[in-house]
């Protein structure tokens, strides 16, 4: 029955190749070589040979091999192959390896002793060899190109290990079989299943497909060929491989170096309970001789090939035998243990750290291990001791409990069953851990100017020397060390000069500790003053900007100190860096106005400290350099609100450094302003009433400046507590580590702002040094420290002493927990928790309170209430024990554990089914415990036969073997008890119950082929194996399909649908199949997606058509050599016209070598089907016949005659082919060349005759396929052209001109025919050749030397001539004198109409002929000029007059505004007013002009000089003065007074006090008043004015603004 499929698609098969690195292959060894590389140990070899291989092809097939970086499994060998050896390796080929020919034959050895013909390509090694021994083996493994597609089911090379007796004619006897059997190894004997063609074969012996590191598709696992042989006998062996049947796909076999070799085998190392054991090393050779040796020593005596051995140890077996005039041995040894005693599993390691000695010596106590030794045994009772020797321990002797051990120490553990009396050993290995090896490192150095702090961890790899097994911590004390309590953060900032910090160092690995400590000493900066610095400009222009010299101040810095290097930095971060030093620090110009600081960086240079030093930039120090500031002084308890202030420190301080500094004090501003009641500095000033403002006058040699200060009383500081403290210890030894910041409340009460710290000593207190760290240890109990409480804003403080009393905790004793049975089930019970309280501390001094956690504990909150009434869950509860007197507690805990009875479920039926009729079923009761207990903790299930037996829990069922039930519907008895308590306990039961399988049929396997890919995946349809499934049933079956047996068992996971898609070949699924009861089956089935033939693409097949009519007869086997494999056993090929008939398989082509198309093109198919798996696999391809190229009958092709007598015959191809594609045109001188495609003539041609006859020849460039034709070509003559040039002046400057080119018409043709010969004018010569955009406006607009192309075209022949011509637009002269304006002062005029060209010639209506000439006289004049050409240009002009104006003014009465200036100009010319440099406005008035001074000008617009400017003074009084040096009403004074000589203006401030009396000649009051700047306000004047000989007085303000 034929297989039907749809496949139109064709892949080509291929197994992926897997990239990977090659083996290297050396075909340059000898057979010599090769087989003493192969042979090792007492074996003799002679006479190798190679009797065939390929070097009758020119190749050599065997050679060495090494797998270098690839994953062979050998590291190297030898290598024969039935092809070139190169190709196994050295690089990646993924085509086929076929190579070798017939003429390469056979070693007949192989087919005679395989019993095959046919083989060819082989190549043989052959050698004689002896042995010592009577057997020999070697390793190989298989490798062929011939595990492809279905080639494992019916080709195989030969390759045989061929062995004899040398020199006798006993056949060869093959050694290269499947293990355990005769069969002979190659790719039929040994592969996977190949579906649809054959079983796997051998398939653990098949590593698998195109593993990447040889060539060959496919290989086997490692084999081992042995033989057994007689000692001292020589032997012949033949290693040979062959391809067989055909040349095609090679095989090669690679042989482990080193691996032919003999040996003995004692065997593997062994421990029995016998007494005695013999051992043999037999080799079956007469002449070998034997040594026995026990633990090294010879055995005297022992000298036969057997032993029986009575001692446990380590037995040696030393084999000579004779060989080649020599000896040669070989050896094996074995380890037994004798004596029933066992080797129990090794327990851990036991551990110990080693102390502070690091001898490597600690004690271990080693009868801790008992449980864990028992626990690794067969469940029984055992003693347990302890041993140096494991013979010690075998034979119970030299026990111990424990042990010192230095550094590591193997114990041996006894262990005898109590029981039986079996003695079972096993070790443990005793370590003391090393104390962890560290560095005490180096005191640490803190720049005290890097802020004083420290990373603490960059000292981590010093201590541990780098071991990353080490971790570092760092406390405050060794007490906070030993526990790691209150590490401390890194960076830490230490609080004293030098600190002493403790270090613990834990071994991560085994978490062994050490001890070390650091000292942290703070250094300090370079030693220079590190005051800031000041720099005063007292700068006069109060810009705030100075130049300064940074270095003058650099030797009171440095103060003598040498070896640093010194730079300076605008900003201190770049200080801080060292980065952007200033250039020249002694030009530096602040870039901040007033006050600047810049840096100077002092750095050692022995070490990286620095000191970073400011400067400050003053450009008038009394203002921004002095440190003006409130002052304040603690008051003295009883506080009263007085205190005395030192004025003359107080200057001290806010002179802040400055030299030459006087302060004057004052109580009030008045005294301030008029220098009156300074007070006396040098007596104590009482300040009365917490404050006084007092304020100051600062003054220098240059400078002064006025302020203000405030003096307070700050409130004293009083540390009330007189009385002793107490602080609770977590135990009762009373050394603790005490938090200190625990009294802070005490000492600071009604302090503010309270800063307290502690000191070990009074004067550290008083002096602020030494501070203790938070957590202080105390050796003594009692114990007194200094508090120091200090007011955080006003820095006032008090020093008192504070003894601290440790409290013991109250003593604890361990508890026992309560263990209930709950009888509610809601696993809560009601407790008494003080029914514990004298378990755990019996005095009357303790309170006992009890919590849910220990948070709460510590907290106090949530205490447990009802404690002697508490109804809980399972839980621990934290308890306090308190003194009450003391209040110091201990916690301990209680531990309730509250069980519930059993609570049980509806046990579902134990259901199973059977299928004999019995009824009777295995079950394992254990599989219902989950069920029964529901999620239940704590609770193990017990299964009893009757309830009896389950009240007393006796003869219970042991629910992890397989129970058979005594009836088909049996009760089985539940018990379920507590674990922690086995009475707490509940009973119930549950039914077995037995049931039958579903009736129906075995699912088969179902076999499909695949697809052209071959990638073995198919989609099937489900319910046609269902049907197969429930076919004939007297059941009502549901049949559901899954992926594996779980699956199908639990009924989860089901596939859905019915449509299933495989994802392995062949693929297994599962059924289960329901009956409706609750008894299923589960059976399974295999989709096999069957390999199709593997197929090549077909190619088109295409004729040229002789006739046109698009048919041709084709041979289509012609595609069998692309499409068919190499082999072509079981195939059959058909072919097909239609896609209906292949896939019906009815009308194949009965003559497929002479198929005559029936359409044009036509797709056909061959299909190549085989017989043996019923499957095929189609490609398509399509018979093309070709049309030729039609070629046009043309009889002329005219053409224009030329120069060269040439033509290039490529041009006719329109006319011939028209716009045919793919084809290419020849040209030949006559018929036969042309159909022959022979002496094609050049296509340049050159003609002979106006009339030569050309033959051509059009052929298709794809089909291949031609015509023939041919035509005459004509040459005709060309027009002639008498070309002249255009030449006329222009009419309007701009070079172009309008010509009439039909008069140049005639002049071209010169008396050719106008009716015959066209002629054309353009502006290109392109145009020109082309016949394009040629000129319509024959009166055409021409550019002076423009060049104009002309055709003259045969409109019979289509023939043209082209030319140009120039045509020239004469220069007309330009000339154009505007009219003249001259002034009277300036006449003669020179008027000029020079062209700039020397040849023009010039004539002035005054009859003057040259370019420029000289007027005297207004009126009307004109000139002509005439070019070289003829050409003219006139212009006519005018002459005027025009003069400078002669300037008066008007300026309204001085102090009234607004102002008015009113201009009158006299004269001749055109006039514009300007006033100072505002634009100028066609009006001689000008209106409300600013006071001041200001200046007129009159401009002629003809061009005359303008007036000279005029002086005007505008005379009034400001509004307004700023003195703030900006150049801008910087002083006060009425405007333009310097005119009003005998002027004087008085100003007052608002108070009436005269400040300055200003004259006319004065530049103004400046706003200064004794020197002082006056504040901003209104201030009077009076003004005694003098204007024209009149006096009068004004009186105003104005404003002064800062």
């Amino acid at each position: 029955m034929r297989h039907q499929y749809i496949t139109l698609l064709i892949f080509i098969f291929a197994f992926g190749v897997t990239q990977a690195q090659q083996i290297t292959v050396d075909d340059s060894q000898s057979p010599e070589q090769l087989i003493n590389a192969l042979v090792d140990g007492c074996v003799e070899v002679t006479n190798i040979s190679s009797p065939v291989n390929g070097s009758v092809n020119g190749f050599s097939s065997f050679g060495f091999f090494e797998s270098g970086a690839s994953n062979f499994p050998f590291a190297n060998g030898i290598i024969l192959s039935s092809g070139n050896v190169m190709s196994a390796g050295n690089a990646q080929n993924t085509n086929a390896l076929n190579e070798g020919d017939d003429s390469w034959q056979t070693d007949p050895d192989l087919e005679t002793a395989l019993g095959i013909n046919n083989t060819l390509n082989a190549t043989s090694i052959e050698f004689n060899f002896t042995s010592a021994t009577s057997s020999i083996n070697f390793n190989y493994i298989l490798a062929s190109e011939e595990y492809f597609a279905d080639y494992p089911c019916n080709y195989s090379d030969g390759f045989a290990f061929l062995i004899k007796e040398a020199g006798t004619a006993q056949p060869y006897q093959n050694i290269a079989v499947i293990p355990g059997t005769t069969i002979p190894v190659n790719t039929s004997t040994i592969h996977e299943e190949i579906v649809g063609f054959c079983d796997a074969d051998n398939e653990s012996f098949f590593e698998g497909y195109n593993i990447g590191d040889t060539n060959f598709n496919g290989r086997t696992t490692i084999l081992s060929a042995s033989a057994n042989i007689t000692p001292n006998v020589e032997y012949n062996i033949k290693l040979i491989i062959a391809d067989q049947t055909d040349r095609n796909f090679d095989s090669a076999v690679f042989i482990q170096a080193n691996s032919f070799n003999n040996s003995v085998d004692l065997g593997e190392d062994f421990s029995i309970c016998d007494a005695s054991v013999v051992l043999d090393a037999e080799t079956n050779n007469t002449q070998a001789s034997y040594e026995w040796f026990l633990d090294n020593n010879i055995i005297n005596g022992e000298t036969n090939s057997t032993l029986t051995a009575t001692t446990s140890g380590a037995y040696t077996v030393v084999i000579t035998v004779p060989l080649n005039g020599t000896t040669c041995s070989f050896e094996d040894d074995i380890n037994i243990i004798l004596n029933s005693v066992q080797t129990a599993p090794q327990l851990p390691n036991f551990t110990q750290c080693d102390d502070v000695s690091n001898d490597g010596i600690e004690s271990f106590d080693v009868t801790t291990l008992d449980t864990q030794a028992q626990a690794n045994l067969p469940a029984s009772t055992y003693t347990v001791t302890y041993h140096l020797t494991n013979q010690n321990a075998i034979d119970g002797i030299g026990g111990f409990t424990s042990i010192n051990v230095s550094n590591s120490q193997i114990v041996y553990i006894r262990a005898i069953d109590d029981n039986t009396g079996c003695v079972y050993v096993s070790t443990v290995q005793l370590i003391v851990n090393p104390f962890p090896i560290i560095t005490a490192p180096s005191n640490v150095d803190i720049c005290s100017n890097g802020g004083g702090n420290v990373m603490l961890t960059d000292y981590n790899s010093e201590i541990t020397n780098n071991n990353l097994n080490y971790s570092v911590t760092y406390h405050f004390s060794q007490v906070d060390a030993d526990t790691g309590a209150n590490a401390i953060e890194s960076p830490y900032t230490p609080t004293n000069t030098t600190e002493q910090l403790f270090i613990r160092v834990v071994d991560i690995t085994n978490g062994c500790v050490a001890f070390t400590d650091i000292t942290l000493q703070v250094f300090d900066s370079p030693n220079v003053n590190q005051e800031i610095q000041q720099i005063n400009a007292c700068e006069l222009d109060d810009n705030g900007i100075e130049v300064f010299d940074l270095t003058s101040v650099i030797n009171d810095v440095l103060q003598g100190l040498t070896n640093v290097t010194v730079t300076y930095h605008i900003i201190a971060q770049e200080a801080q860096n060292n980065e952007n030093p200033i250039p020249d620090p002694t030009q530096f110009e602040n870039t901040i106005p007033d006050l600047q600081i810049v840096y100077i960086r002092i750095e050692n240079n022995n070490n990286s400290c620095f000191e970073i030093v400011p400067i400050e930039l003053h450009t008038n120090i009394l203002e921004t350099g002095t440190n003006i500031r409130n002052f304040d002084v603690c008051d003295e308890a009883p506080d009263d609100n007085e205190g005395t202030f030192d004025l003359m420190a107080i200057t001290t301080i806010i002179a802040n450094n400055l030299e030459d500094i006087t302060i004057t004090y004052y109580e009030t501003e008045d005294d301030l302003n008029n220098n009156t009641n300074p007070i006396d500095d040098t007596t104590p000033y009482l300040v009365q009433n917490s404050f006084q403002m007092l304020y100051l006058l600062i003054e220098n040699l240059d400078c002064s400046n006025t302020t203000e200060i405030e003096l307070s009383i700050n409130p004293s500081v009083t540390i009330l507590n007189e009385d002793p403290v107490t602080y609770c210890d977590t135990n009762d030894d009373s050394l603790t580590s005490v938090e200190l910041a625990t009294f802070n409340n005490v000492v600071n009460v009604a302090i503010e702002n309270p800063i307290v710290t502690y000191y070990e000593f009074e004067a550290d207190a008083d002096a602020n040094i030494n501070a203790l760290p938070p957590f202080y240890d105390n050796t003594v109990n009692p114990f007194t420290v200094f508090v120091r409480v200090t007011n955080g804003v006003t820095g006032c403080f008090d020093v008192k002493p504070l003894q601290i009393e440790v409290l013991p905790a109250p003593s604890v004793n361990p508890v026992s927990g309560f263990i209930i049975c709950d009888d509610d089930q809601d696993a809560m019970s009601i407790l008494d928790l003080t029914s514990k309280n004298n378990e755990i501390n019996t005095d009357t001094t303790t309170i006992f309170s009890h919590y849910l956690s220990e948070n709460d504990l510590n907290n106090g909150i949530n205490e447990i209430i009802n404690s002697t009434n508490y109804n809980t869950a399972s839980t621990t509860i934290y308890t306090k024990v308190e003194n009450s007197i003391t209040g110091c507690f201990a916690i301990t805990t209680i531990n309730v554990i509250v069980n519930t009875l059993p609570v049980f479920p509806v046990i579902s039926n134990f259901i199973l089914c059977e299928d004999d009729g019995n009824q009777i079923a295995d079950f394992i009761l254990a599989e219902k415990d989950a069920e029964i207990l529901n999620g239940q903790t704590g609770k193990e299930v017990f299964y009893f036969e009757n309830p009896n037996d389950a009240l007393t829990n006796t003869n219970s069922i042991d629910k992890n073997t397989i129970y058979n039930n005594t009836s088909q519907f049996q009760t089985i008895y539940v018990r379920v008890e507590n674990i922690t308590d086995p009475s707490c306990f509940g009973l119930s039961s549950f039914e077995l119950e037995v049931g039958s399988d579903p009736i129906y049929n075995l699912p088969q396997d179902v076999n499909v082929c695949d697809d052209n890919s071959n990638d073995g995946f198919a989609t099937f349809s489900l319910n046609d194996t269902t049907q197969e499934v429930i076919a004939n049933s007297t059941d009502n079956l549901v049949v559901t399909y899954y992926l594996n047996l779980a699956d199908a068992e639990s009924q989860t996971n089901a596939i859905q649908g019915d449509s299933f898609t495989t994802t392995e070949n062949p693929q297994q699924l599962f059924i289960s199949v329901d009956n409706g009861t609750f008894c299923k089956s589960v059976a399974s089935f295999e989709y096999n997606v069957i390999q199709v033939p593997i197929i090549g693409n077909a190619p088109d097949l295409s004729q040229c058509d002789t006739d046109t009519d698009g048919s041709m007869i084709f041979d289509l086997t012609q595609v069998e050599i692309d499409v068919v494999a190499i082999r072509q056993e079981n195939t059959i090929i058909n072919f097909y016209a239609n896609e209906t008939d292949l896939l019906s398989g009815t009308n194949q082509i009965t003559t497929p070598d002479a198929y005559n198309n029936i359409e044009n093109p036509q797709t056909v198919y061959i299909e190549v089907y085989n017989t043996i798996s019923n499957c095929g696999a189609s490609v398509p391809f399509d018979l093309i016949v070709n049309i030729p190229p039609t070629i046009e009958d043309i009889e002329f092709y005219d053409i224009c005659e030329n120069t060269n007598n040439s033509f290039n015959l490529f041009d006719t191809t329109a006319a011939l082919i028209g716009t045919q594609n793919n084809v290419i045109l020849s040209f030949y001188s006559n018929l036969a060349d042309a159909e022959l495609s022979q002496n094609a003539i050049n296509t340049n041609y050159t003609y002979t005759t106006n009339n030569d006859t050309i033959f051509v020849r059009a052929e298709d460039s794809i089909t291949g396929c031609f015509s023939t034709g041919f035509f005459n070509l004509r040459v005709n003559a060309l027009p002639t052209s008498n070309l002249q040039d255009l030449e006329a002046c222009d009419d309007d400057f701009d070079g172009f001109l309008v010509f009439d080119l039909t008069q140049q018409t005639t002049v071209i043709l010169n008396n050719q025919d106008p009716l015959i010969n066209q002629v054309s004018y353009f502006e290109t010569e392109t145009d020109a050749l082309n016949n394009t955009n040629a000129i319509t406006d024959l009166l055409y607009n021409a550019q002076h030397e423009q060049v104009l192309y002309v055709r003259i075209e045969n409109i019979n022949t289509s023939c043209f001539t082209t030319g140009n011509f120039n045509v020239y637009v004469n220069r007309k002269p330009e000339v154009d004198i505007e009219d003249q304006v001259v002034c009277l002062d300036n006449l003669p005029l020179v008027v000029s109409a020079l062209s700039n060209e020397s040849s023009d010639t010039y004539l002035w209506s005054t009859g003057e002929t040259t370019p420029e000439i000289d007027i005297v006289s207004v009126g009307n004049y004109s000139v002509t000029i005439t070019s070289i050409f003829g050409c003219t240009a006139t212009s006519n002009f005018s002459v005027s007059a025009s003069q400078q104006a002669l300037v008066s003014f008007d300026v309204s009465p001085a102090f009234q505004d607004p102002h008015t200036i009113v201009v009158e100009a006299e004269g001749l010319g055109d006039y514009v007013y300007q006033l100072d440099d505002n634009e100028p406005q066609t009006s001689n008035i000008f209106y409300n002009v600013p006071i001041g001074v200001h200046y007129i000008t009159v401009i002629d617009l003809n061009g005359c000089e303008p007036s000279p400017p005029q002086e005007v003074f505008v005379i009034d009084v400001p509004q307004f003065v700023t003195p703030n040096g900006d150049g801008f009403f910087d002083t006060w004074h009425i405007t333009g007074v310097s005119q009003l000589e005998g002027t004087v203006v008085t100003v007052f401030d608002r108070y009436g006090k005269l400040l300055t009396v200003l004259k006319h000649t004065d530049i103004g009051w400046n706003g200064r008043y004794n020197g002082n700047l006056m504040p901003a306000n209104d201030y009077w004047y009076v003004a005694d004015v003098v204007f024209e000989g009149e006096t009068f007085q004004l009186k105003g303000h104005f404003t002064l603004r800062l």
